[in-house]
């Protein structure tokens, strides 16, 4: 479900006039029988001259949590927690900061691949480290894990018999896969790597791990004959600005469709065989835009936030033009909105232009 329907302005030929509001503050439409709307193309919502009727509804809370911004500098909007289940547990020192949460997209994808995992060799548990706050934000001593779309999982171990060994704890592997008297399980890790891969509700974007346990899951993967193995080569990955996680694999997956048009920001690589949903962005630009020809309609400076949220720097001459609007809030709202499109995105600025319509 998008974060907003557009909607003919004949469909509510009785509303009356609405008051303009605040930027802050989203009229509702009590009135309209939405039962036919759908997302139109732009020459569909083409302004007429007495259009009367707000042009938007506010975001459907059964959309669920909300990334915002880039994994660095963002926030989680009504963040999910994740809970132990089949083949899942959640370690102490997560439970204990509350750092459990997460987009639906990643709470869902860590709790099927464990599941699977457990399914294939019963007995084995995947702990949880952490994810995000509940809101997000700074959370020391970690860089990113700010908006949902971070998740750290402890190795699934194995005892020197090959069975499961799994422990409430982050520990180590040497180069050799040795851990103590155990040893890093390469066939339940890759099996891990392998779920998350085909998770169809979740795009992998990376997930980071020290270099010699890299080279341990490709040999898996090719020894299998794996046809994600090249997928896995571009994903599987030791971060040069951080520890070389040899403790645990921290797992990053890509905005979803309604995180894009509420905000949520990737950074590259973009691999190629990801969807990021670009049609669907274009498509709400598209429908978008031709409201700031209107100046008059209630519904512009909503138009400017949709825009600057969808991160739509095509539509950045067009802010430009309504600088100098002779309603200063829509000219403020427009420099204010321009300036962020060109980088001015910290914490601070991604709080201002979140879904204004969602309860905190």
């Amino acid at each position: 479900m998008a974060l907003a329907l557009l909607v003919v302005a004949a469909a509510c030929g009785a509303c009356d006039e609405p008051s303009r509001t605040s930027w802050g503050a989203a009229p509702r439409l009590e009135r309209l029988d939405l039962t036919a709307v759908a997302l139109l193309p732009a020459a569909a919502v083409e302004a007429p001259p007495d259009l009367t009727a707000p042009a938007f509804v506010e975001r459907d809370p059964a959309i669920g949590a909300l990334s915002i911004g880039p994994t660095h500098t963002g926030e989680l909007i009504d963040g999910v927690a994740i809970e132990a289940g089949v083949g899942l547990a959640i370690l102490p020192f997560a439970q204990e900061r509350e750092a459990i949460f997460g987009t639906p997209a990643m709470v869902g994808l860590i709790t099927r691949a464990a599941a699977r995992v457990a399914r294939m060799t019963p007995g084995s548990t995947l702990w949880i480290g952490h994810l995000s706050r509940a809101r997000g934000g700074p959370f020391a001593p970690h860089a990113s894990h700010q908006n949902g779309r971070d998740a750290d999982l402890a190795f699934y171990l194995m005892a020197k018999d090959g069975t499961p060994a799994d422990e409430p704890a982050m520990r180590a592997v040497d180069a050799s896969g040795r851990v103590g008297a155990k040893r890093f399980d390469v066939v339940r890790n890759w099996a891990l790597i392998e779920a998350m891969l085909e998770d169809p509700a979740a795009q992998v974007q990376w997930v980071f791990v020290a270099s010699s346990l890299r080279t341990l899951l490709l040999e898996r993967a090719r020894a299998v004959g794996s046809p994600l193995a090249s997928r896995a080569e571009r994903i599987l990955f030791e971060p040069r600005d951080s520890s070389p996680h040899a403790d645990h694999f921290h797992v990053r997956i890509y905005c979803g469709p309604d995180d894009r048009l509420a905000g949520c920001l990737d950074a590259e690589p973009f691999h190629a065989w990801v969807d990021r949903h670009d049609e669907l962005v274009t498509r709400w630009l598209d429908g978008l835009v031709p409201f700031l020809d209107n100046p008059h309609h209630p519904e512009v400076d909503h138009a400017i936030e949709a825009i600057v949220r969808m991160n739509a720097t095509a539509a950045l001459p067009r802010l430009d033009a309504l600088a100098d609007h002779p309603d200063p809030a829509i000219a403020a709202l427009a420099r204010d909105g321009a300036a962020f499109l060109r980088g001015a995105r910290s914490r601070q600025s991604w709080e201002r232009w979140r879904p204004r319509d969602v309860g905190r």
